[in-house]
């Protein structure tokens, strides 16, 4: 495996750099562009939600939790507004490098890193980019590449779309190969806003001391109109380092977990109408603000610790049309739970369950839109989210203790927003 990984980091660069160069006339001199764009964003929820910052990024509506009196504790409404997606960004364009056109750029926000951080100023993107005529070669922060931002849904909530649609940022190299309409796209990646789930919560160190970066290969085909392609990752963990025995004693484990996902991917656009849709069969895909996650299995009998992962599949499809000034357009989501139930030897015990969604056995999303936008970068819109959710009886999962019963639950989120974006 080590192997593997060094073979393919130098084929990232090398490949990229021995690429045939670009026309030499084409040198250009420094450019600097800002942009940027505020966008307060007002929304009402008819029910409690499993969310992040703040409840602006919306995942599911929470399952039925009785009080003492029969009473529903999450059937209770809330409204907010924010303005941490204010966004500022720097585009650095200078003179071709090793026969490249080169491109630096830099992006924040104030969503923060974490919840305990909103509204402080954070890295969206940091990457440098160089261009060939047939490669491409980035490195740095920018879209997980399971989110192919190409097709990424016209909605405007922090969610966009998951957790349905993958979303998150990674620190990467990325080298792409273009011939015709076709292209190959390799990535390693590496985790920092977006951690994986263990013993130890959320952290980067079980992608880090697997030795292994999360690896992503793509194969697409281009035209006008169209943009359709494949894809395939790889996420290797180590969830312990090791264990503590009775007397308290550290002990040293090896154990890695390997999880596999596969992606398929469309847009066409006609004349003023766009679709695009994304279909994903995910093996422990957490870290991409998605369903998913994995559980730890000890035996008692051999002294080992084992994973196994929940699958999801899940589709979306988002339709939208330029009339004018008016974006009308549609999102709509679907995810199953495709984990088998799990039937432990006597030795067995779950010890550990990481992950988003797991007790959830289907849920949708139906999500209309409605957007005006002027000639001077101002837009507002208009959102309806429907998000209903069938959650299993943890009693009947790997679950070790019944936190709820079987039910279903929908959540209506009414969201009013305006963007004022600018570049100079």
């Amino acid at each position: 495996m080590k192997r593997i990984v060094v073979l393919f980091l130098l084929l990232l660069v090398v490949g990229a750099v021995a690429a045939e160069p670009a026309d030499s006339t084409a040198n250009r001199k420094w450019h600097f562009h800002f942009s940027g764009l505020v966008n307060p964003q007002f929304f009402v929820d008819t029910r409690q939600v499993v969310s992040g910052r703040e409840e602006m990024m919306l995942f599911y509506p929470k399952p039925v939790e009785r009080d003492a009196d029969g009473h529903d504790l999450n059937a209770t409404p809330s409204l907010n507004m924010l303005a941490i997606t204010a966004r500022l960004a720097l585009t650095i364009e200078g003179p071709d490098v090793l026969g490249a056109k080169i491109k630096g750029y830099i992006e924040g926000d104030y969503t923060g890193a974490s919840d305990a951080s909103i509204n402080l100023f954070r890295l969206r993107h940091a990457y440098i980019d160089m261009r060939w005529q047939h490669h491409e070669l980035l490195l740095g922060q920018f879209w997980y590449p399971m989110t192919v931002h190409e097709i990424m849904p016209a909605t405007q909530p922090l969610n966009m779309g998951a957790p349905f649609h993958p979303y998150a940022r990674y620190t990467q190299m990325r080298y792409t190969m273009r011939y015709g309409r076709f292209e190959a796209l390799a990535v390693a990646a590496f985790q920092l806003d977006n951690k994986s789930q263990g013993v130890n919560g959320a952290s980067t160190t079980y992608l880090k001391h697997s030795l292994v970066p999360e690896f992503n290969l793509q194969l697409r085909y281009h035209s006008d109109r169209l943009l359709a392609g494949v894809a395939y990752n790889l996420l290797v963990i180590k969830p312990r380092d090791y264990v503590t025995d009775t007397a308290g004693g550290k002990h040293k484990i090896d154990t890695r977990y390997a999880s596999h996902s596969f992606s398929a991917f469309v847009r066409y656009d006609w004349d003023k109408w766009s679709i695009k849709a994304q279909t994903i069969l995910s093996d422990n895909l957490y870290e991409g603000c998605t369903l998913g996650g994995y559980y730890e299995r000890y035996d008692m009998l051999t002294g080992k610790y084992d994973y196994r992962p929940f699958h999801f599949a899940t589709l979306w499809i988002d339709f939208g049309r330029t009339k004018g000034h008016w974006q009308p357009g549609l999102f709509i989501g679907g995810a199953y739970n495709t984990s088998g139930s799990e039937v432990l030897s006597g030795s067995q015990t779950v010890t550990g369950i990481y992950g988003r969604g797991y007790d959830i056995d289907w849920m949708y999303r139906v999500q209309p839109r409605i957007g005006y936008v002027t000639d001077f970068g101002l837009s507002f819109w208009f959102e309806i989210e429907h998000t209903f959710a069938a959650y299993k009886n943890t009693l009947n999962t790997i679950m070790p203790t019944a936190k709820h019963d079987a039910c279903k639950v929908h959540n209506e989120r009414f969201i009013l927003g305006a963007v004022y974006s600018f570049r100079k």
